[in-house]
């Protein structure tokens, strides 16, 4: 199994978000992470990546146990996380943000971000501070991609986004997930979204899981998208 959680718990300092959280995934899978704001997701997924605390539980990659706040080890192993601020580097430019990613690979690739997302290809010699939201969002993408990661770990993908820039990224994560491919665990905001582009999903409440399972099972069941109603 290429990433497992057991009963993980986490947050900031003596606050606990995050309470008993297992789920499994291999290579290909994806999971969509949906709830209200406010829910815990993104501490979740920062619990995850090594930079929130863990207090309790156990995550496994490759059957492996992962130590808690050891972000850089969760790279050298294939994981990398897009937060919800994109982290692009401003000042650089667009190729050379996607160069400095492939410096950090987590093994060899020749993988054409450019192909996933033409405009990019376009911008290549602008700085990334000035490109708009939809465009630093792609880059944000391009540059998790151009690691060739194993499992790549999104917040809130189409945030504040237009429908033709979501449907852009949405078709690149398709085209680079499954079969055996790249695992993804998704949050966003959007559950229909969500739920189309990943297989399995689970809803969280006050940091805990209260649903889980194939987003076609539940995407079908009336009373599912009252868990994501404020």
């Amino acid at each position: 199994m290429l990433f497992a959680v057991h009963e993980v718990g986490g947050g900031y300092g003596a606050i606990h978000i995050v309470k008993n959280v297992s789920f499994e995934l291999g290579a290909g899978e994806t999971l969509a992470v949906l709830g209200r704001n406010g829910m815990g997701k993104t501490t979740l997924l920062r619990t995850l990546v090594g930079l929130a605390d863990r207090f309790t539980g156990e995550i496994k990659v490759d059957g492996k146990p992962l130590p808690a706040r050891s972000p850089r080890a969760l790279a050298q192993l294939g994981i990398t996380y897009v937060p919800d601020d994109r982290g692009v580097f401003p000042r650089l430019t667009v190729a050379e943000n996607i160069e400095l990613a492939r410096l950090s690979a987590y093994r060899q690739n020749d993988r054409d971000v450019y192909a996933l997302f033409p405009d990019l290809k376009l911008r290549a010699d602008q700085p990334a501070g000035t490109l708009s939201g939809g465009q630093q969002q792609q880059l944000a993408i391009a540059r998790a991609l151009a690691t060739e990661p194993r499992l790549l770990i999104i917040d809130e993908l189409s945030q504040g986004l237009q429908p033709s820039i979501v449907q852009a990224l949405a078709d690149a994560l398709s085209n680079v997930t499954g079969n055996g491919g790249l695992a993804l665990i998704l949050v966003d905001q959007n559950p229909h979204l969500a739920m189309r582009i990943c297989e399995r999903v689970m809803v969280m409440q006050r940091g805990e899981v209260v649903a889980a399972g194939a987003s076609a099972t539940l995407g079908a069941d009336e009373g599912f998208l009252d868990l994501l109603i404020v």
